[in-house]
């Protein structure tokens, strides 16, 4: 994105002055022109020009706010939600019908059975399966496990049937025809790349276990016929790969996804949608390093780019998380505190806009975020200047920023400030532009129109980031209990 600045032009007028030409006759009878003594001749002088006035010079702020006002517009008018939307009722539809629905699991378990009852040994002496107390085996192939789960007519079930890829087809509303329609939605998935081997206990079976093969590579297919042929709503790969020798995550892995977006007009609202979000991370558990990237952009515009590099305490283990006390949607920052324990970020870097990048480190986020959940408790309960004080310099010790916007070659130091908001205070942060003394708080550098923006875009964005935390609970529950299904069975 290229942004324009505007420029102040002064123009100058010229005034000049005029010439008078006199002409001669070719008439003989014409007296001869009577000569004009030479001191006598005078030459135009120009009028006085004016003196120009001085082209007012803008602070580096000023630039800096017009700017961002611009960016922000872009944003607020071309930013659009459907696919988020679109996947947060697909997810739910998911988790529901498909994930926590009892008849699904027990029609996936039978088929599950089916290939292990199909395929059981017994173990042989001074394996490793010997030595883990098993005393029979069966495998389960799922670069392999082709079956087409179709919800019946009264939705209380599923039919099984063989199929080329693993296949789900639900019955679901049509808002176009606004009527029930039967397998309306499906998803469809294809495993492959290099096998890897999980072993789990099969349930309900003394001695037995369950080999499961899986791949490295995931093509999926999120699709629906809402406008009576199936369209891809969303699709994408995923490669998920272990260290060489490796059976299971404990030293780290690396995984990489591309998800594409192709909500057509009319379907689920009046925009369409074509996005795209990539991400990839790699953990290095052997010496706690961790990175991560993330890119995201929405109809040929470059939206998002993230990069992270982290460092720590190993992660903590989902199946050991109590998502019970995770029961509002402010409190997915304490989810993410759990998970991450006393990491620290040694560098991240956000791009907005492929134009503005912030660069900022957090020496431990978990501290951070406790000291963020008592600082928005204290300031609820109308605390002072000095004790809001106490926490931004708190913050301050763990946090380091700074801001390179490319539209205008500027780099701005950051650093957090408490400022008045209405009766309370408030921790925000300061930009540092070169020809001012002080650090500016970002609250003065908002403009209303820069802030009428940013609320249309939060407006927009405050229902599909709340649904999708319920969502990433559900999911975050179903794969919790699947564990402690596998492993108490």
């Amino acid at each position: 994105m290229k942004q324009k600045l505007m420029q102040w032009v002064l123009a100058a007028t010229l005034v000049c002055g005029t010439c008078v030409f006199t002409s001669c006759s070719k008439d003989k009878d014409d007296p001869a022109p009577t000569p004009v003594p030479e001191e006598q001749k005078v030459d135009p002088q120009p009028e006085p020009q004016p003196e120009p006035e001085p082209v007012p010079v803008k602070k580096n702020k000023d630039v800096f706010v017009e700017h961002t006002r611009t960016m922000t517009k872009q944003l607020a008018e071309n930013l659009n939600f459907t696919s988020w939307n679109t996947a947060n009722e697909f997810n739910t539809y998911f988790n529901t019908y498909v994930l926590n629905n009892p008849e699904f699991n027990k029609a996936i378990l039978a088929a599950f059975v089916q290939k292990v009852m199909l395929s059981v040994k017994p173990v042989e002496e001074g394996s490793p399966l010997a030595a883990a107390g098993f005393t029979s085996f069966g495998t389960v192939d799922l670069t392999n496990f082709n079956y087409r789960f179709t919800m019946n007519e009264n939705n209380a079930g599923f039919n099984i049937e063989e199929a080329e890829d693993f296949e789900v087809l639900l019955n679901g509303f049509n808002p176009m025809s606004e009527q029930m329609e039967n397998g309306i939605y499906k998803v469809n998935l294809k495993v492959g790349g290099t096998t890897m081997t999980r072993v789990l206990p099969m349930p309900n079976v003394d001695g037995m276990a369950m080999v499961i093969l899986l791949g490295s590579e995931f093509e999926f297919a999120m699709s629906s016929k809402i406008s009576g042929s199936w369209n891809d709503d969303f699709s994408g790969i995923m490669h998920y790969v272990l260290p060489d020798g490796e059976t299971d995550n404990s030293k780290g892995f690396t995984a990489d996804a591309v998800i594409n977006s192709n909500i057509l007009p009319g379907t689920v609202g009046e925009l369409g949608d074509k996005s795209q979000l990539e991400i990839s991370i790699s953990s290095d558990r052997v010496n706690g390093h961790a990175t991560g990237q993330a890119t995201w952009s929405q109809n040929g515009m470059k939206v998002l780019d993230l990069s992270v590099k982290e460092s720590g305490e190993k992660m903590g283990a989902i199946s050991n998380l109590d998502l019970s006390q995770f029961s509002s949607s402010a409190s997915i920052f304490e989810l993410i505190g759990s998970i991450l324990g006393t990491r620290s970020i040694d560098e991240a870097k956000l791009t907005l806009l492929d134009d503005m990048t912030t660069t900022f480190s957090i020496s431990n986020l978990k501290q951070l975020l406790e000291i963020e959940g008592d600082y928005r408790h204290d300031g609820r309960n109308y605390a002072s200047k000095e004790a809001i004080e106490e926490y931004t310099k708190k913050m301050n010790e763990l946090v380091k920023a700074e801001l390179y916007c490319k539209g205008l070659n500027q780099t701005i130091p950051m650093t957090l400030l408490t400022a008045p908001v209405g009766v309370d205070y408030w921790t925000v942060y300061g930009f540092k532009f070169s020809d001012e003394e002080d650090y500016i708080s970002m609250l003065s550098l908002l403009d209303r129109k820069t802030f009428a923006y940013m609320l249309n875009i939060m407006d927009h964005a405050v229902d599909p980031m709340e649904q999708s935390i319920i969502v990433v609970r559900q999911l975050l529950q179903y794969v919790q209990s699947l564990l402690g299904t596998f492993i108490q069975g």
